[in-house]
């Protein structure tokens, strides 16, 4: 049985999984438990962003000695996408091949060129571009952790920082296999952005808007969509207000299994609802239904989970 541990951070993701089935959470954030094999869904988007970042880099570096060409964009792209991708073999049926994925970011670069793309990114005070926006904030309002008495960090990485008809604005492409008419509606309550923007005000940064860029992977097409998002700001004061009592409830349910560690049903909940069945069904049903978890642990991998990091998850070598 792995020691249970609360991360001293928390990011988009595991605030979703704790909102959506608090179980889940249990499983994947305490028990650091995750389906053994790789998810073509994270590779792909995690190669996509590195190959996005090096032609953004490429595009508005100060110490380039002529403007680069598209071949020169491309050329950056694959480099840092053959890195990011690895030896993954993606599963036989997946639209989200290594041809397949790089050649929408191909074509993705042609329809919006980085020099030319109505959204640029906003210069650092260091002169480089504000491309793969990383940030790390101390939650003081929030009870501190219960194990190290330092208060939380609220973390978390997005493509670009960016400037679009003189407003900045939050950036971040998603790739996915469909996008209908719901895709673009997804986004007007998602807290992930909300809380881009409230990190992005805490660091200076009069950030109110996103722009989710989608890119549907399909077999014989490639499809895009620009989404602008506007939060007004009783919406992120909401968000934050819901960010601090998660913390609350976070803290008092793991202080509590410490104490009766039998109870663990009772501290972390299972959902017997939608969240068992979305998304193609929760990874850890088996445990769920199962009498003694514990006796299938075998079958997940333990991981280390960092949000600032292109691929979060990292397998946890054993000492």
């Amino acid at each position: 049985m792995p020691k249970l541990s609360l991360p001293p951070y928390l990011d988009s993701s595991m605030l979703s999984s704790w909102r959506a089935c608090k179980r889940k959470f249990f499983w994947s954030y305490l028990n650091a438990l995750y389906p053994q094999g790789s998810s073509v869904h994270l590779i792909a988007g995690g190669a996509f962003a590195a190959g996005m970042e090096a032609a953004r880099r490429l595009a508005f570096s100060r110490d380039r000695d002529r403007r680069p060409t598209h071949d020169d964009l491309l050329e950056a792209a694959l480099k840092a996408f053959i890195r990011e991708w690895g030896d993954y073999i993606p599963p036989e049926n997946s639209n989200k091949s290594f041809e397949n994925t790089f050649q929408a970011l191909a074509e993705y670069l042609t329809n919006y060129p980085p020099e030319t793309d109505p959204i640029q990114p906003i210069i650092r005070p260091n002169g480089e571009p504000a491309v793969e926006f990383t940030f790390s904030i101390p939650l003081e309002e929030a009870p501190p952790h219960p194990d190290s008495g330092e208060p939380f960090l609220f973390v978390g990485r997005f493509d670009m920082l960016g400037s679009w008809n003189g407003l900045a604005c939050v950036v971040d492409e998603k790739t996915t296999e469909q996008m209908g008419t719901y895709w673009q509606k997804q986004w007007d309550l998602r807290g992930q952005f909300m809380g881009y923007c409230w990190a992005c005000q805490q660091l200076g940064y009069d950030v109110s808007h996103a722009v989710v860029n989608g890119i549907a992977i399909q077999k014989l097409q490639y499809k895009f969509q620009r989404v602008p998002v506007q939060f007004p700001q009783h919406l992120i004061q909401r968000w934050y207000n819901q960010l601090i009592q998660d913390i609350r409830d976070m803290s008092n349910a793991y202080t509590s299994i410490q104490m009766e560690p039998h109870l663990s049903d009772s501290f972390y909940p299972f959902n017997f609802a939608d969240a068992c069945s979305s998304y193609g069904g929760c990874a850890f049903i088996s445990l769920c239904l199962a009498k003694e978890p514990e006796n299938y642990f075998n079958n997940f991998t333990r991981f280390v989970w960092n949000p600032l990091a292109k691929q979060a998850i990292k397998e946890l070598e054993e000492a």
